[in-house]
């Protein structure tokens, strides 16, 4: 089933309460160790915000989260969407929880949220600037193949952004455990994160 958030009235707070109740019940039937994905234009995009505001019980539900971004401005959003992530999961590090699309090939990739088996959310393309992005936000419920779909996309993506230097993403916030890689490290190799970016599937459910 889809529902179309399309508010006149202050449609950004209708959506930014539709992704807290979808991440409301995504824990609630999450099983241990379920990770919950997300492209996303920025870190001040309403799905991070809902998942800033509701660490306690992502981190609670056991619930991993891996996040893609187009822009890593501002600075001081994407620390604190970092710092959520390496609270809910300390022991990775930084290219396993957050990546940059940085080619802008890329962009045309559409926003989505994957909340669980058979939730999901899609907005508009990446590369759209934010005062001209359509203001329809599809919400979809009982919907595992659109679910599938957006995992398999996801998948494609990941494997195609690039790392973000730990700098960028660190700042004055600290991480709660464990020692940070660095981006030169011998040991993360870029180029076998990112293989070639023919056929990679963009997919909009």
């Amino acid at each position: 089933m889809r529902v179309a958030v399309d508010s006149l009235s202050d449609p950004r707070q209708s959506e930014l309460r539709q992704h807290l109740k979808m991440m409301s019940r995504c824990v609630e039937a999450a099983r241990e160790g379920s990770t919950l994905t997300m492209i996303l234009r920025s870190a001040g995009a309403d799905p991070a915000k809902a998942l800033i505001g509701m660490k306690g019980a992502l981190k609670q539900a056991g619930l991993r989260v891996k996040v893609i971004l187009a822009k890593l401005e501002p600075e001081g959003e994407l620390r604190q969407l970092y710092a959520s992530l390496a609270e809910l999961d300390p022991q990775l590090p930084s290219h396993e929880l957050i990546r940059w699309a940085r080619n802008p090939r890329l962009l045309e990739a559409h926003e989505q949220v994957i909340y669980g088996e058979a939730l999901c959310w899609s907005g508009d393309a990446m590369r759209r600037d934010a005062e001209k992005r359509n203001a329809l936000a599809l919400f979809e419920q009982d919907a595992p193949e659109a679910a599938r779909l957006g995992r398999l996309a996801f998948a494609a993506l990941w494997l195609q952004a690039a790392l973000i230097p730990e700098r960028r993403l660190i700042g004055s916030v600290a991480r709660p455990s464990g020692a940070y890689e660095r981006l030169e490290d011998p040991s993360v190799d870029p180029a076998a994160l990112r293989p070639s970016l023919q056929g990679w599937p963009l997919l909009r459910h």
